[in-house]
């Protein structure tokens, strides 16, 4: 086997939104429960989507159950690429993404590993153009438990016919790289999200980078 299955992250990694997706949430909620600001004291850094409706769902005493995920689910996604839109002056490319994201496709596949409804990452990506740029992905959609996705991506890349002999996690949390080890991949972390220096320091990456410009040849590096 041969080349390396990079696998990133996108809010706090590749981009931020500036909160257009807790706010989409919040109007979701509102619409389906008539509660304000569901969202607003649930932390959204290395969890996914699942998990997040989860907590709202308990902090605001509505009843959760997998048809009100599912019907979460649709109200988000509808009010998702507004929300977006209107926010587009707030969406913030990280540094060095498009640069790293050329520069590991010469190394092996880039992939997705992410938190967020496929539907949901796509609604955020495809507008500044870098859906395209990922072969396939680990979404929300597959675990509520982040934990679990490693294997998912990399299933997905052999169905595929492609070859790698390592596996990388790219994200901004520690969580990220919770997931990295329990997928026994390579966990790089990038300080351009949600955590602090620190945090990421105490979760022990294999590599902690300020962010993917400055750290690009480190990263190729590291694979």
């Amino acid at each position: 086997m041969s080349g390396v299955l990079y696998l990133y992250d996108i809010d706090g990694t590749l981009l931020s939104t500036g909160g257009a997706g807790r706010r989409a949430l919040n109007a979701a909620f509102l619409a389906l429960h008539g509660v304000q600001g569901a969202f607003d004291g649930v932390s959204f850094a290395g969890c996914t989507d699942p998990s997040i409706s989860a907590q709202a769902h308990a902090a605001a005493g509505v009843p959760w159950s997998p048809q009100s995920l599912q019907e979460l689910q649709r109200a988000y996604l509808a009010r998702l690429p507004g929300v977006l839109a209107a926010a587009r002056a707030d969406l913030v490319i990280h540094p060095g993404v498009h640069q790293a994201l050329a520069a590991t496709a010469r190394r092996g596949t880039n992939a997705l590993l992410t938190g967020n409804w496929r539907a949901g990452a796509r609604a955020k990506l495809a507008p500044v153009d870098l859906w395209e740029s990922f072969a396939l992905g680990a979404f929300g959609d597959d675990s509520g438990n982040r934990n679990d996705l490693v294997p998912v991506a990399e299933a997905r890349a052999r169905s595929a016919g492609l070859s790698f002999g390592r596996t990388v996690v790219i994200g901004d949390t520690p969580a990220d790289v919770a997931c990295a080890r329990a997928g026994g991949a390579v966990a790089v972390a990038v300080s351009t999200g949600w955590s602090t220096r620190e945090a990421l320091v105490s979760a022990g990456p294999d590599l902690l980078l300020e962010d993917l410009a400055v750290g690009l040849p480190r990263l190729l590096a590291a694979a």
